[in-house]
């Protein structure tokens, strides 16, 4: 009778130490998918009105915590113009970084192509190329703070730099503000200057999704400025249950890529 109940036995302990095994595995894919819209208002001589619909996903391995992690990101924005139709905003990149306890440090890089001129912020159909560094540092568990910097190549010049810093403050594991400033000189355009505010709010924390709206303004230097207000949803698939749980163990959203401002990102 023992030996007969001792080959069930096995098979069973066997199976009761895969199900963790497997859980774990799973515990190390995360992704992230962003609808939005946005409004934007431009003041560069004729005001100008435009939307933008936009679509974006992130999916992150981490190989643990602390540990490395790698993440792909992409993107697609259709920038509708009531006076010269819609162009299309394509972006792709991909992030390596370190994350523990105290916070996250990596590189980045992406590329971004816009299909047809999307006045005012590309006159022609552009290519750019995007290569920086970010850095989160988990001051408290309700305080993060943020630096980004680095270049762009492409239609934008072969020596432009940009560089930002931003706080994320929670007021609670569900309810997040945060502020950014973000400055883009380009060798061959002018520069911009950005400042973005926005709140994110998880409603449950059994169903992974969360609201959030925002307002960008962006100045021109001696052109203007442009003036966005933006909303969306985030639907999110990881093993925590938080937004601060979600923000600091998924996919990372203050990548190195340049985000000079009116909701465009590289």
């Amino acid at each position: 009778m023992i030996m007969r109940l001792r080959k069930p036995a096995v098979l069973a302990f066997a199976a009761a130490m895969t199900v963790p095994a497997m859980a774990s595995a799973s515990d190390d894919i995360s992704a992230l998918l962003d609808g939005g819209f946005a409004y934007n208002d431009t003041h560069t001589g004729a005001d100008q009105h435009a939307d933008q619909y936009s679509m974006r996903g992130s999916a992150l391995f981490s190989f643990d915590n602390p540990g490395l992690g790698l993440q792909l990101d992409g993107a697609n924005d259709w920038y509708a113009d009531p006076t010269n139709g819609t162009s299309h905003l394509w972006s792709g990149g991909a992030d390596a970084f370190w994350r523990d306890g105290k916070g996250t440090i990596g590189l980045s890089a992406s590329y971004f192509r816009v299909d047809q001129p999307a006045f005012p912020f590309f006159r022609i159909a552009r290519a750019i190329e995007s290569y920086g560094f970010f850095g989160e540092y988990y001051a408290s568990s309700d305080l993060t703070v943020q630096i980004k910097g680095g270049g762009t190549t492409g239609a934008t010049g072969a020596a432009s730099l940009y560089g930002g810093g931003g706080l994320t403050y929670y007021d609670s594991p569900d309810l997040a503000f945060h502020t950014e400033m973000n400055f883009n000189a380009y060798t061959s355009g002018r520069d911009w200057t950005s400042i973005d505010s926005n709140v994110e709010y998880l409603p449950f924390g059994s169903f992974p999704l969360s609201l959030y709206a925002g307002y960008d303004w962006t100045n021109f230097s001696a052109a203007g400025y442009a003036s966005t207000f933006f909303a969306g949803v985030k639907l999110r698939f990881g093993a925590d249950r938080t937004l601060v749980g979600y923000h600091r163990s998924g996919p990372v959203e203050w990548t190195g890529n340049a985000t000079p401002g009116a909701n465009l990102k590289f």
